[in-house]
């Protein structure tokens, strides 16, 4: 049941794994570690510092052809805590 929880708070906060060619190392890795945990810990600088990191990462990956164009893309932190206050996702106990 936890594994099917994180899953759909993956899912609900537009997270997706960065794929092979960003050898699931890195900043991309790490927020989405943090984030992960956005509706218990809140926003957090690390997690905003990480977030922008991500987005350095993915973009020069787009920039290097290493990812697809249908790429949506991370969410940034303050969209995907307000998605756990709304209900769409795991909320916090």
């Amino acid at each position: 049941m936890k594994r099917l929880g994180a899953v759909l708070l993956l899912g609900a906060t537009g997270l997706v794994v960065a794929g092979p060619a960003l050898g699931q190392t890195g900043a991309v890795v790490e927020y989405q570690r943090l984030i992960a945990q956005v509706c218990q810990k809140k926003i957090t600088p690390e997690m905003v510092r990480l977030y922008e990191a991500a987005e350095k990462e993915l973009d020069a990956a787009r920039a290097r052809g290493e990812q697809e164009s249908n790429f949506f893309g991370l969410r940034d932190p303050q969209r995907a805590y307000d998605d756990c206050i709304q209900g769409t996702g795991v909320t916090p106990r």
